[in-house]
């Protein structure tokens, strides 16, 4: 077969489903299935979703908290020796580096450091991650790390400066190391996916050789409904840890009557016991969960081989157009609504009040975490049985995050009376954005995961994380300086509504289809061709 009549059969695909190959795999015993084909697989790789969840939360959560608190008590009222408020309006101050910055700049300051430190790593990490074993015992190791971080955390009680950058480099470490799990975590999304039939049952070969596809919108609506199961179970397990961590808040703050006022050093404990959760269950996943055997790598210089690796991932731009597309898209979304989440968090405390609101903020966390939880969980039960098609469904929860943070932007002038200056105004936006977000996230994983090339899934996981060098540590950064300016945490919103709307147009651009499709493409043009791929199984069956 000429290399011109490769190319014409592997344009001529669409994506197919053969009855022959369903028996075939029907008939298959599970001892015989790879190790991803079966159910303990899954179930470990949920298990060590879960394991995160207990520390992300905190991570996300409590530990800015205590570093908002902390920063308050320190800190101090600019031009003054005065204390700082604790409600409504508070301008203050607190040391950072030669100088002072307002404490609520001093948490997003931090968080910029994190995010960009976090994209350094991870470039190294999901560069190596598809070679041999490398992916398993990667992922282990940073959850191990991960959850160690959070351990000192108890012992931080006193409220001294020393506390507070302690603390702060703790956060920061936890930051960094979060963005490797969760590409790891990820990548297996699309591992999945192929054990259901991305390829194999997707297309036939008939008797003049030549591969035959067909049924295309059944086959992938099959393919992405599998891989919804797996992203929704992936999400909900980290979330399940994530109300297993906060449910301990709620319980250590309300079962002592000073937590209820000032839950600052239950906060702290809490953040401890998640982290023994973490390694406990990290632990256990990773005795369950089977090797995931790639291919060897060509050199032991791994620094050189990342490098070489991203090179060759930019170059492949033309090949997975779509892919790209969505990723960008997808890197605006996380980066706008993730610091619009931590800037919502930072001003409910202050609306609720820093200390006297604590206790009513360990309920808020928790029912954001419930409510993410049922609205991944419902989108899953909904997606396969009504006829709406996953974009459409992206584009309905992304319209939603953008008018919650919308009506934030609202507050910024003192003469409109909305935009989260009230209490119950936060548990509205916690109800849409904490659901729409969390079944968006999955919506995402499972279109990004359809569109990726076999055997570079941490890879092109990996690079969401890296792109998001370019936006994920530049908003926090800008959104400090607007805060350390204006002390109002309604301004920070206006760069996070850019960005979402920026991140529209993507979703509006990508194909998904065509995604698929181009997928099928090898990503090497010394990867075996697709026809060989295929007529191998069918001499193995």
């Amino acid at each position: 077969m000429t290399k011109d009549n490769k190319k014409t059969h592997v344009d001529s695909i669409t994506v197919a489903r053969s009855d022959t190959e369903d028996n075939v795999e029907a008939a298959q015993p599970e001892a015989s299935r790879s190790p991803l084909g079966k159910k303990k697989a899954l179930i470990a790789w949920m298990i060590l979703c879960f394991s995160t969840g207990p520390v992300a939360s905190m991570a996300a959560r409590y530990v800015p908290a205590v570093l908002q608190s902390s920063a308050n008590i320190l800190g101090h009222r600019p031009g003054s020796k005065l204390s700082c408020a604790k409600r409504g309006k508070i301008e203050c101050v607190v040391p950072f580096g030669k100088g002072e910055v307002d404490y609520n700049s001093y948490v997003l300051y931090l968080q910029s450091i994190g995010r960009a430190t976090e994209g350094l790593l991870t470039i190294f990490v999901s560069g190596v991650a598809d070679f041999t074993h490398f992916r398993k015992t990667l992922m282990i190791v940073t959850i191990v790390i991960f959850g160690t971080f959070a351990l000192p955390f108890a012992s931080f009680s006193d409220k001294t400066y020393k506390n507070l950058v302690a603390g702060s480099v703790l956060w920061v470490f936890m930051t960094t190391i979060q963005g490797v799990y969760g590409t790891l975590e990820s990548s297996y999304i699309p591992l999945f996916m192929r054990e259901a039939g991305w390829i194999r049952t997707r297309t036939r070969i008939v008797e003049n050789g030549v591969i035959e596809i067909s049924d295309e919108e059944k086959s992938t609506k099959e393919l992405l409904n599998r891989g919804t199961l797996v992203s929704v179970l992936g999400l909900l397990s980290g979330n399940v840890g994530s109300i297993i961590g906060l449910l301990i808040g709620v319980i250590i703050t309300y079962s002592d009557g000073t937590g209820i006022t000032d839950g600052y050093k239950h906060f702290l404990l809490a953040v401890t016991i998640s982290g023994c959760l973490t390694i406990a269950f990290g632990v256990l996943g990773y005795l369950l969960l089977p090797s995931v055997k790639g291919t060897k790598p060509p050199t032991r210089n791994l620094a050189y081989l990342a490098i070489k690796r991203w090179f060759q991932l930019f170059k492949s731009i033309p090949k997975y157009p779509e892919a790209f597309k969505l990723c960008v898209g997808w890197i605006l979304w996380n980066t706008g609504y993730s610091n619009f989440n931590s800037v919502i968090s930072l001003l409910f405390r202050e609306v609720s009040g820093l200390g006297t609101g604590d206790g009513l903020y360990t309920v808020y966390t928790f029912m954001a975490v419930t409510t993410a939880s049922l609205g991944s969980l419902a989108w899953m039960f909904i997606f396969p049985r009504v006829n709406f098609k996953i974009k459409h469904w992206a584009y309905t929860f992304l319209c939603i995050n953008i008018f919650c943070v919308f009506w934030g932007t609202l507050g910024i002038s003192n003469n409109v009376k909305i935009g989260y200056k009230y209490v119950p105004e936060f548990w509205i936006e916690q109800t849409l954005i904490s659901a729409t977000s969390s079944a968006l996230r999955s919506c995402n994983r499972v279109m990004y995961a359809s569109m990726l090339p076999r055997g570079r899934e941490a890879h092109f996981f990996g690079l969401e994380l890296t792109l998001d060098l370019a936006t994920g540590w530049v908003n926090p950064l800008v959104q400090s300086v607007i805060q350390d300016h204006t002390h109002n945490l309604r301004y920070p919103m206006l760069p996070n509504l850019f960005l979402l709307v920026i991140a529209a147009g993507f979703y509006l651009w990508f194909d998904l289809d065509k995604g698929i499709k181009d997928s099928l493409t090898a990503f090497d043009d010394a990867a075996a061709p697709l026809e060989e791929t295929i007529e191998a199984r069918e001499e193995k069956r």
